[in-house]
């Protein structure tokens, strides 16, 4: 097995929009209690035959708040919410297989952007665009899952709508640190 791992990059922007409850900063902030910041940890999670094992994991994030096929320790699915410093619908999940971190997620992000996503920026992304041209272009998506090497973006906040109230979203996907297909659903 082959796996490639990208990394959840720092990549603050100017909006303001949810300053009061939630800022993007906080993910990369540092614990009072903790040197390493929550993004760091989930950055650092390696997958696949030489994968981090569950107590390697549980040891970062705590004890999970959920797991699925608990009676088998070895493969099952581990999720974390309510992390400290993040906004409460952000969840971090890490599958196991045979004892080891074979994929990891984290969703609900709410990035805030400078400037909403659009069409046009859809289309500037290549598939020969690596993981660092495309969050160059984009920024940090609000949902990162990775698996077998294959990275899926999706960007859900702050992308411009063609109709409003309608899910709305760009999905990037890559594999050998290029982009190997693209989609989207109602951007303008």
């Amino acid at each position: 097995m082959i796996t490639a791992t990208a990394f959840v990059v720092e990549n603050t922007y100017d909006d303001k929009a949810d300053e009061e409850s939630y800022t993007q900063e906080n993910l990369f902030k540092r614990t009072a209690d903790s040197k390493t910041s929550i993004i760091d940890k989930f950055n650092a999670i390696k997958l696949g035959a030489n994968g981090n094992d569950r107590r390697f994991i549980e040891s970062q994030f705590g004890q999970a708040a959920m797991s699925t096929n608990s009676g088998d320790n070895d493969n099952a699915t581990l999720s974390w919410s309510d992390l400290k410093g993040l906004d409460d619908d952000v969840v971090i999940d890490v599958n196991f297989k045979n004892g080891k971190a074979v994929s990891k997620s984290i969703k609900g992000l709410d990035i805030d952007r400078r400037n909403d996503l659009t069409m046009k920026d859809f289309d500037m992304v290549k598939t020969d665009y690596n993981y660092e041209q495309v969050i160059d272009l984009l920024g940090n998506p609000d949902n990162y899952t990775e698996t077998n090497g294959v990275i899926t973006l999706m960007y859900t906040s702050d992308v411009e709508e063609k109709i409003d109230d309608q899910a709305t979203y760009i999905k990037i996907t890559l594999a050998n640190n290029k982009v190997t297909g693209k989609s989207q659903l109602n951007v303008k």
